[in-house]
């Protein structure tokens, strides 16, 4: 598993994009209404905001690039599958609990978000 970026659940995804330019990152894309990721300029996201209750109800956490999140979740029937894999403007996603009840987020990046090792943004918008 490699880390590919910090998920943050928020209720005020403008106001929060704000608070972390106001810090450093840069919003370096918005794959949908409801989400934006953040990083350093000419890198790749470090936290990706989205405002969805049920990501809130999960709390923050890393996401990671197991390389094949359907065939991980099939290998790995065993584990306390939260979220079974579903496609979201990030990529293929699934979540599921480790055994202190932590949420761990599986990710196949969507082809728009290139790969683990390089973003790069014909998203929804890009913000400068």
């Amino acid at each position: 598993m490699k880390l590919l970026f910090e998920l943050r659940p928020v209720e005020h995804l403008e106001a929060s994009v704000d608070y972390y330019r106001g810090i450093g990152l840069d919003a370096l894309g918005w794959p949908d209404d409801e989400t934006a990721l953040l990083g350093p300029r000419d890198g790749s996201p470090t936290i990706v905001l989205v405002r969805d209750p049920a990501e809130g109800a999960l709390g923050s956490g890393g996401v990671y690039d197991v390389g094949d999140v359907d065939a991980f979740v099939e290998a790995h029937d065993d584990l306390d599958w939260l979220i079974a894999p579903i496609t979201t403007s990030l990529g293929r996603y699934a979540v599921f609990a480790d055994r202190t009840g932590a949420c761990i987020r599986l990710l196949d990046p969507a082809p728009h978000l290139g790969t683990a090792t390089s973003y790069f943004s014909p998203l929804y918008a890009v913000a400068g």
